[in-house]
């Protein structure tokens, strides 16, 4: 029965790969910021030999600062959604191990029952608390392929509550075709995490 529940943890230099890897696989700037940036790197400069009317100067520094402000804004944009997925990649592999564990630490007696469901009940509520967070970044006016990603995030985070899920459901009955429901959901998860982030692949 152990050998059901229990995935063998991946050494630390994983979950380090993970997270640096995260920001290229998951919501990464959009398309629409990274193409804003790239058509004001491509502009070509112009020459002007003479200077523009002293009515236009405040005008056209204006024009200037906005758009600065805007290559600023884009970027901090696309930090900060590289930075949700990285985090969120990261958070969602712990909670796989985490789930993993407590399996483990029921199955040898380092839990009792009532420890157990209760670790178990905390590491789910945060999930749930992960899973508010990216409703709300979903609606963001985000493009296409950070959409996609999203939306591989959220389908993980439902993967890793129906394994807690099945987890509970095999300690209540504790019959064959519960640990074969677990274990079945726990692989689910995994996959999920592979497909997510390219890593444990075989």
């Amino acid at each position: 029965m152990n050998s059901t529940l229990r995935k063998p943890a991946l050494v630390a230099l994983v979950l380090v790969l993970l997270v640096g890897t995260a920001g290229g696989f998951l919501l990464r700037g959009s398309d629409k910021t990274s193409a804003d940036s790239k058509t004001e790197k491509q502009e070509p400069a112009t020459t002007q030999t003479t200077d523009p009317p002293v009515g236009e100067q405040p005008a056209k520094a204006a024009a200037l600062g906005r758009s600065a402000d805007d290559s600023k804004a884009a970027q901090e944009r696309r930090q900060l959604l590289e930075t949700v997925g990285a985090l969120t990649s990261a958070h969602c592999y712990q909670t796989y191990l985490n789930i993993g564990l407590i399996a483990d630490g029921k199955a040898k007696g380092a839990y009792t029952t009532q420890d157990a469901y209760k670790v178990l009940d905390s590491v789910l509520s945060l999930q749930s608390s992960i899973d508010r967070n990216l409703a709300a970044v979903a609606k963001l006016d985000l493009d296409k392929r950070d959409l996609e990603s999203l939306d591989q995030m959220r389908d993980l985070s439902a993967l890793l509550r129906q394994q807690g899920r099945e987890l509970k459901a095999f300690w209540d009955g504790g019959k064959d075709e519960n640990a074969a429901r677990y274990d079945d959901a726990r692989k689910d998860s995994w996959a999920a995490i592979g497909r997510l982030t390219g890593i444990g692949r075989r």
